[in-house]
């Protein structure tokens, strides 16, 4: 495998701009620390040496952890339905040149990256995502941009993301469901799925109809203790995106979908903020959504909802 390539390349309000620690280690991870303390890992290791190693890392991830750095926030490889890791993103259903492609639950192909270029507060992962095999031409090749901000309170994290999927030379419709599809978050598997909690904004949201929501909270336990992460929706991004944000065990993003071409490559812009404790201030959040989107709309009145209860399931078979 090939080493990766290094190269060292305005924040919104309600942020402090810090230089952000980032530690490459090629072809493993890469290490975001805020003052001293490593608060995200972007795993993006790929060993196809055997099954089990494939499985593993198959697709790039963001692990989140606590301000302290020693508890970690989401979810990696096995579990409860193996191809929920962290903060992540992809497609059950690609069409190129008339073939469909599974690039969520990785079905007869990986995401790979190939590139890490550092900046000055994240960096940019190149990331090929497979054909019918790993010779073949990838059927899209992202830029996958994290950048890093310390909010105000009551936030201690911010995680900022810009995703350009573009095909080689042919249309690519881009699509799925809410539930297998999108830039999405999966807390661990050790999260409690009784206290699961989500905060809408807007009236009686029925949020497996509603469309085109600027924020969606979630409220989450991880080994007794509890966290908010608050996943805003930049207006760029395409519309009539539909949310999946109601599951006990704690995934949940925004599912948008369209056509990308060599010159119009298909775009995605989110931000999540993460806090530790149980927030549920409308005001908070409408704040921090203003800021990212460079808006003015008033704090709304918001519906607090309880997670659906899922049966238990058996681990993914591998």
């Amino acid at each position: 495998m090939r080493p990766l390539p290094l190269t060292l390349g305005t924040l919104f309000a309600l942020t402090q701009a810090f230089a952000a620690d980032i530690r490459v280690t090629p072809n493993e991870a890469v290490d975001v620390a805020q003052d001293g303390k490593i608060v995200a890992r972007f795993m993006m290791a790929h060993d196809v040496s055997t099954p089990d190693k494939r499985l593993e890392t198959y697709k790039p991830y963001l692990h989140v952890f606590d301000a302290s750095g020693a508890q970690r926030l989401t979810k990696g490889p096995g579990f409860l339905f193996t191809h929920h890791r962290g903060i992540m993103v992809g497609f059950m259903k690609i069409t190129v040149d008339g073939k469909t492609y599974d690039r969520w639950h990785m079905k007869g192909g990986d995401q790979v990256v190939t590139a890490i270029n550092p900046t000055a507060d994240g960096f940019v992962a190149a990331i090929d995502w497979q054909g019918e095999s790993a010779t073949a031409k990838p059927i899209l090749t992202e830029e996958r941009t994290f950048k890093f901000t310390k909010p105000t309170a009551p936030f201690y994290f911010g995680i900022e993301m810009m995703s350009s999927l573009k095909p080689d030379h042919s249309e690519a419709k881009i699509d799925g469901d809410p539930e297998h599809a999108g830039a999405q978050f999966r807390p661990s598997e050790k999260i409690d799925g009784s206290k699961t909690t989500y905060v809408y904004p807007g009236k009686d949201v029925l949020i497996h109809k509603v469309k085109d929501l600027t924020w969606v909270a979630e409220v989450f336990t991880v080994e007794g203790k509890t966290f908010t992460a608050l996943l805003l929706n930049h207006p760029s991004n395409p519309k009539d995106t539909a949310f999946s944000a109601y599951r006990d065990y704690g995934r949940f993003g925004a599912f948008p979908k369209g056509v990308a071409t060599p010159e119009s490559p298909f775009k995605l812009h989110y931000k999540w903020l993460i806090a530790e404790g149980d927030i549920r201030d409308p005001a908070a959040f409408q704040q921090a959504y203003n800021a990212f989107a460079g808006a003015n709309e008033p704090t709304p009145v918001v519906t607090v909802m309880t997670a659906e209860q899922t049966k238990p399931k058996a681990p993914a078979k591998k």
